[in-house]
């Protein structure tokens, strides 16, 4: 029996961004450094005529560009994304071009990421060597929008891996660091990006995933959550810590009831856990409530547990209130911070 060639990875990036906030902008400029051809876009518009679509194709001949016009990838078409996917990366590629190695979706300003990562789950996406990461657009001009669409703008910039600041010639020093301390306040694991250089923007914006340290991961994030100084008064960031000795049942069950409670207002969770039924330390996230499979870490990681919830128009008393006592308790992200800093400074230096 002849064996199956193994695919390479496929970085699927879902760019998000609010409306103008330059997603097509910053596609179209790496599209004309692409000199690989090994780039597929795939655009998702609100409306029955493609604008944005129209724009990207006639901008960059022999790049497949793909528009699914008037409907929302977190809604209605969230099956059809997995098949218009699935066509890009199954179509027959013209002499000596590269096979396609990264595909750019960009949703469109009000979709909500959580369930378009739901979606991109689908077994034939993950056989095709799909990996996902979300990427997010920060407008420096107008910073985040008002309250009839906060709730888009947050759950986008806290599902992002990075976060892209635009339009920065329009802001001064203090204006972007009050920015990044904006951002960071919603989404302190994103990484930031913030250059003049609009190419090398581009390239960190775009550029091939890197398996990430879990350990380090948690750390930097809960290290930003004791400098961070500034956050938006709707978005709260808990931190967490057991209070007894954990069996998974007992993990999953809090998860469920954060989730339950919280609904769309859980915008991220990430933690590092042990648990008395596996040897090794778990590594678990979620972009809203939609949960990547548990992963268990190498038994030679040595981390603490720790637990970071983001979440929208959710209150400390909330939480407590309605999950009684807990294996694991919950306090916000600005207590004893002084005390939590010198811990996690020796925890940075152990990884």
């Amino acid at each position: 029996m002849a064996r199956t060639k193994r695919r390479m990875p496929v970085d699927l990036i879902l760019l998000c961004g609010f409306l103008g906030s330059g997603k097509t902008s910053l596609i179209m400029d790496y599209l004309r450094q692409d000199t690989g051809g090994d780039t597929g876009v795939v655009i998702n518009e609100v409306g029955e005529v493609s604008i944005d679509g129209t724009i990207v194709a006639n901008d960059r001949s022999g790049i497949p560009v793909t528009v699914m016009p008037n409907g929302c990838l977190c809604c209605s078409l969230r099956s059809s994304v997995v098949d218009t996917l699935m066509a890009l990366l199954t179509a027959p590629r013209a002499a000596g071009a590269a096979p396609i190695q990264r595909i750019i979706v960009e949703a469109n300003g009000l979709a909500s990421p959580g369930p378009v990562i739901a979606s991109l789950a689908a077994p034939e996406l993950i056989a095709m060597g799909v990996r996902v990461m979300v990427v997010s657009t920060y407008d420096c001009a107008s910073g985040l929008p008002d309250a009839d669409t906060f709730e888009d703008a947050a759950a986008q910039l806290a599902a992002a891996r990075r976060v892209v600041f635009t339009k920065i010639d329009r802001a001064d020093m203090a204006g972007l660091a009050h920015h990044r301390r904006i951002v960071t306040g919603i989404n302190p694991f994103a990484e930031i990006l913030v250059d003049e250089d609009r190419t090398r923007q581009v390239r960190a914006a775009f550029g091939s995933m890197r398996p990430g340290d879990p350990v380090k991961e948690a750390a930097d994030a809960l290290c930003a959550l004791g400098r961070q100084g500034l956050a938006h008064p709707r978005i709260h960031v808990f931190r967490g810590s057991p209070v007894q000795a954990l069996s998974w049942d007992d993990v999953a069950t809090w998860l469920d009831e954060v989730s339950g409670l919280c609904g769309n207002r859980l915008l991220r969770l990430k933690a590092t856990v042990h648990v008395s039924d596996c040897d090794d330390p778990i590594w678990i996230q979620s972009v809203g409530t939609t949960f990547s499979a548990p992963r268990r870490l190498g038994s030679e990681q040595q981390c603490s547990d720790a637990f970071v919830v983001i979440a929208r128009d959710v209150t400390l008393e909330e939480l407590r209130g309605t999950l009684g006592f807990a294996p694991i308790a919950l306090s916000l992200s600005d207590e004893d911070a002084p005390a939590r800093n010198g811990v996690l400074a020796q925890a940075i230096e152990s990884v």
